[in-house]
């Protein structure tokens, strides 16, 4: 199924930043990457390519999101304010920018 990153190595480099927070005496309630739809709420648009109407912290790196349009095809935004689908190459050296939830009781 394109669309879910499970199993991938992407999900393992997740899991592992979890598995991290949790040695740290944090316990995340769930761990994931960010969704196309979560990043155009924050203002990225698939009309126009960008982020530019985003917080900066959005494309302040450049990496993968966890949506997929079409098999080997994800959306992902680059620190330039870039954002369109591309076809996934693991060589493109992009990062990935876990959403990690955690509840109010670990502060």
């Amino acid at each position: 199924n394109y669309s879910d990153y499970s199993g991938s190595i992407v999900e393992g480099y997740v899991n592992n930043y979890n598995s991290y927070l949790i040695t740290q005496g944090v316990t995340p309630i769930e761990a994931r990457l960010i969704t196309k739809d979560e990043l155009i709420n924050l203002g990225c648009s698939e009309d126009d390519f960008s982020c530019s109407e985003a917080p900066s912290w959005v494309y302040a790196t450049s990496y993968w999101s966890g949506s997929a349009s079409y098999a080997n095809i994800v959306w992902l935004v680059f620190s330039t304010g870039y954002f369109s689908d591309y076809i996934y190459d693991y060589d493109n050296r992009l990062g990935v920018r876990p959403v990690i939830i955690i509840s109010k009781s670990n502060f």
